[in-house]
């Protein structure tokens, strides 16, 4: 096999590889081995049939573009291995000299990701902030606690504040707007203008009109009818001794305060890493200039609009269709609305993937290793989650994850 490469772009490329007369000879070969096994010849077995025989039943054309697509497709293989190309693409392929007894060209076009000159890294600089916990941020966490604890006892009399109301509720002023059902605690504020008005002193099975703002159209009003189906008055439980302990292993309640502090701390730590890293590639890709493969933008659109999707159908219980109807807007409008997004998403992509390669990062098997170890650990039933992962997939996504981690190392977050 022989081959060249000529540049199209900073991102795309053209390859034109010969495969010799000798090769093409072999893959003329194994085209007719692959054409006998299916061929179907009287008087011979299906699979049995003789090479020569199978020569004269099938047109000459066939075998050369049977043996053709075995020849492109090892010989794309071979030119990957031998030239280290880095395409992003499978490639456009054009056929220019095909014949039995000669050689084979063809051409191949595939995108490739763009090399880019990164700023020097001491040019980058982030704004750290120091991480710290208010004690009123412990005291909420204490009575989300109480919450997930409370207990919910029916009432017949009518709503108060701080109950909690399960409600049925339509706009009547849409015609056959379907009943929805809803819940809320009262006194917290919620997306109705009105709805908790309404609702304070109603009891259960009790029927109301209410006026409040069209939020489609503020200037506009329109008409809701509310049914309550249940009013439970919420108790909280006290932050005691016993109810701490009913947590876990503490025996105070400066101990829980004091894991809760730790935990806020963390959680505000790793966001804080995050925002760093994000300013740091959002520097990065300011300072370089360097054009983006337009494939990846399909991709992390394509990735982008998925989630879209499942979010519309999990979240807001709708069809796609139902939402796009709802929000008057089409397709396209949402894959406007995203592009610029996907664009930053992949050069952030491209600038850590140009760090990674200058500074020659590598991670040694004994690292991955472990990660994936750390990573089977948080599972009850480590080697039952072994047996359900696709260690080799998981081992890849690992190495490219530490290779992420170190190049953030050098860049200081």
């Amino acid at each position: 096999m022989k081959y060249e490469i000529k540049e199209i772009s900073a991102t795309k490329k053209k390859v034109e590889i010969e495969v010799s007369a000798e090769e093409f000879i072999n893959y003329y070969g194994q085209a007719l081995k692959e054409i006998s096994v299916d061929a179907e010849v009287p008087g011979f077995r299906k699979g049995k049939v003789p090479e020569n025989v199978i020569e004269g039943k099938v047109s000459s054309d066939g075998i050369v573009s049977e043996a053709a697509e075995i020849a492109i497709r090892e010989n794309w293989m071979k030119f990957l291995s031998e030239s280290k190309e880095e395409a992003i693409s499978q490639p456009q392929v054009e056929v220019t000299k095909i014949a039995k007894d000669n050689p084979l060209v063809f051409t191949a076009e595939y995108e490739i990701l763009p090399e880019i000159k990164l700023p020097e890294l001491k040019t980058i600089e982030i704004t750290k902030k120091e991480v710290t916990v208010e004690e009123k941020e412990v005291e909420e966490t204490l009575k989300w606690i109480q919450q997930s604890r409370a207990k919910y006892l029916e009432k017949e009399n009518g709503a108060e504040k701080e109950d909690l109301v399960e409600f049925a509720f339509s706009c009547i002023s849409i015609e056959n707007d379907p009943e929805k059902k809803d819940r809320i605690v009262l006194g917290k504020g919620h997306y109705i203008e009105g709805l908790e008005e309404a609702l304070l002193g109603m009891k259960k099975g009790e029927e109301k009109e209410f006026e409040t703002t069209d939020p489609r159209k503020k200037e506009d009003k329109i008409k809701i009818k509310v049914k309550i189906d249940s009013i439970k008055k919420i108790e909280l439980p006290e932050i005691n001794e016993d109810l701490v302990k009913e947590l876990g292993s503490f025996e105070t309640i400066d101990d829980l305060k004091k894991d809760i502090k730790e935990g806020i701390k963390k959680d505000k730590e790793a966001a804080e890493i995050q925002k760093n890293r994000e300013e740091a590639i959002k520097k990065m890709i300011e300072k370089t200039k360097f054009d983006v493969p337009e494939i990846l933008v399909q991709r992390e659109l394509d990735y982008m609009m998925r989630t879209i999707k499942e979010r519309v159908t999990s979240e807001l219980n709708m069809t796609f269709e139902e939402y796009l109807k709802q929000s008057k807007k089409t397709e396209k409008d949402v894959l406007d609305e995203i592009k610029k997004t996907a664009e930053e998403k992949v050069k952030g992509f491209l600038v850590l993937h140009q760090l990674i390669k200058d500074n020659k990062i590598e991670v040694e098997e004994k690292e991955v290793n472990e990660k994936i170890e750390e990573m089977l650990n948080q599972y009850g039933d480590k080697e039952e989650m072994r047996k359900k992962v696709d260690m080799e997939q998981a081992k890849l996504y690992v190495e490219d994850e530490l290779k992420r981690e170190k190049a953030f190392k050098l860049l200081g977050c």
